[in-house]
């Protein structure tokens, strides 16, 4: 028998998109922030902040396993040019071609961004009417004390809720 509860909500990767245009300018810092020290993806972050403003969830063990394909595509693809693009300073190139060379790599990294977000929808299993504080699990799977987060967790709310 189906469950009633799962919806067949379908996100396009260009709602997605705009959505993280819009939102990501305002939460920056703090997805860098945890992107650096937590190891979160900010493109899954981004997608539980959209399903969780249009009412969305997941379950955890779907949080999870999504989580882990995205992981095996940022390890293999994203993760590396970003450190390429980061450390790109080292290289012995003038000003203006190393100014170049950074904008090649940051707009590559902002296509496999993109490519990110659809592999997320791709791979994104049935959606529940609710969204029981993904953002809340997908910490939770990061670090050991994810309490230590709701102020921040606050702020991005705050952002999300000036978006709607």
């Amino acid at each position: 028998m189906p469950d009633s509860s799962k919806v067949a909500a379908q996100i396009s990767a260009a709602q997605l998109w705009q959505f993280s245009l819009a939102l990501y300018p305002q939460v920056k810092s703090l997805c860098l922030q945890w992107q650096d020290e937590l190891g979160a993806n900010v493109n899954l972050l981004l997608l539980l902040c959209y399903l969780e403003q249009q009412q969305l969830g997941l379950t955890v063990s779907d949080l999870q396993q999504l989580a882990a394909r995205l992981n095996n595509f940022s390890t293999a693809f994203t993760q590396p040019l970003r450190a390429l693009r980061r450390n790109s300073t080292a290289a012995a190139l003038p000003d203006q071609q190393q100014q170049f060379l950074k904008q090649t790599l940051l707009q590559a990294e902002l296509e496999l961004e993109k490519l990110e977000q659809q592999l997320l929808l791709q791979h994104c299993p049935a959606l529940t009417h609710s969204a029981s504080g993904l953002l809340e699990h997908y910490l939770a799977q990061l670090t050991n004390n994810s309490g230590r987060y709701q102020l921040q967790l606050f702020d991005l709310r705050q952002a999300m809720a000036q978006l709607a």
